[in-house]
């Protein structure tokens, strides 16, 4: 699915994120995170920098959910998808080379580059389509 631009723009604006995954079994976790921005009008980049319970369940069950807030116009979204993850590759290198210019002198470093598959846009209980 096509983000909309003005979601887009709110999705980077963002500096915390609130993520979503479940187990196989469906037992949910969530977890604030820095590093997720729009690669493309059709996918989120995530930087896997410590996820322990995050990254076993998105192994277990690729779906994941996080939500934004437009405080502008008192809205929030729920964006929802699939992730592939991506390690010893380009999406990786631009990962790696995304968090440490975020973080200089920091010793964080990423496992994985996350690619959200965007499924579904939400706003309250209203599906979003595509522009």
């Amino acid at each position: 699915m096509k983000i909309p631009k003005y979601i887009q723009k709110i999705i980077n604006k963002q500096e915390l994120h609130i993520l979503s995954t479940s187990s196989k079994e469906g037992t949910p976790n969530i977890i604030y995170l820095k590093f997720l921005k729009v690669y493309n009008d059709e996918q989120i980049l995530i930087a896997n920098n410590k996820f322990f319970k995050t990254e076993k369940n998105l192994i277990e069950n690729s779906k994941l959910s996080f939500v934004v807030l437009d405080k502008e116009n008192k809205k929030s979204y729920q964006i929802k998808g699939t992730i592939e993850f991506h390690k010893n590759d380009p999406i990786f290198k631009e990962t790696v080379e995304w968090v440490e210019d975020k973080r200089s002198g920091s010793t964080t470093y990423p496992k994985s580059g996350i690619i959200l598959n965007v499924k579904e846009i939400y706003c309250g209980a209203g599906k979003i389509s595509e522009e």
